[in-house]
């Protein structure tokens, strides 16, 4: 058997063991993590590298990620970065959330503050001249962020329940994705009917692109298309994903998160 980065997953190939030993080991399977919950599993985040992030430049107290650079979608869990060319996801929930962060530097925590749903958020907020809403009452700002829950496809021998968070420009990639989430429809061949299509129906491709603006560059998230999502133990699995995120048994876990208040676009 080979040892992989504790972060990592290894599978077992059933070739490479007696059939009396894969008879017993999956008598056995799970045994030992029955109290393990999602609670205490770090959760996967995707998010789009820029040439300033300490995955790529480095920080203190870690070096750069090997193979990390500006562009690239990083999976935090795995510090895998996809290839160029995009990695596949299926969309299995979305949410929107208000997070409430403490300006660096002034002797907060790099968690956020707070989190709240649009219906909850603060009513007493007002756009300060860095663009940013202010809170009259802290002078903390809140961030609207997009959340899609997602299977990423295709990395690994099973597919990959991860969170990708965006906020800033990324707000438009979100609103332009939910918009073709929203207009997915399928016709019942018998009554002709038609009905909104379940957010894991399709495939799509993520990848980047360069922009900048008067502020400065970075690299922007963009989805295409792909095909319709046709393996039925993966829709089996992205239909479970969802139920748990429309159960509220998943959330995004913003604690090793920092808030980016550095002059840029992004």
């Amino acid at each position: 058997m080979t040892n992989q980065k504790a972060n990592g997953s290894v599978t077992v190939k059933a070739e490479t063991l007696p059939v009396a030993n894969i008879e017993a080991l999956e008598k056995m399977a799970g045994a030992g993590l029955e109290t393990v919950t999602v609670d205490d599993l770090p959760q996967p985040r995707l998010k789009v590298l820029q040439a300033i992030s300490p995955e790529v430049a480095g920080s203190k107290d870690k070096a750069p990620v090997k193979g990390a650079k500006a562009g690239l979608i990083f999976n935090n869990t795995t510090e895998a970065c996809y290839p160029e060319e995009g990695v596949d996801v299926v969309v299995c929930g979305y949410e929107k959330t208000w997070v409430e962060w403490q300006e660096r530097g002034t002797g907060g925590p790099g968690a956020p503050v707070n989190v709240y749903l649009p219906k909850d958020k603060p009513t007493d907020s007002v756009r300060g001249d860095d663009g940013k809403f202010r809170l009259s009452n802290n002078g903390n700002y809140i961030e609207e962020t997009a959340n899609f829950y997602m299977l990423v496809l295709n990395q690994g021998p099973t597919p990959e329940a991860v969170v990708m968070s965006l906020s800033k420009t990324g707000l438009k990639v979100a609103r332009n994705w939910a918009y073709s989430l929203k207009n997915e429809f399928i016709q019942n061949p018998k009554t002709k009917k038609l009905f909104l299509a379940p957010s894991y129906y399709r495939i799509y491709r993520l990848s980047t692109k360069f922009e900048s603006n008067p502020k400065g560059s970075w690299h922007a998230l963009i989805f295409d298309k792909g095909d319709f999502l046709n393996d039925e133990k993966i829709f089996d699995t992205a239909a479970a994903f969802s139920e748990q995120v429309r159960a509220g048994k998943v959330s995004v876990d913003y604690s090793d998160e920092e808030s980016t208040t550095e002059d840029t676009p992004f």
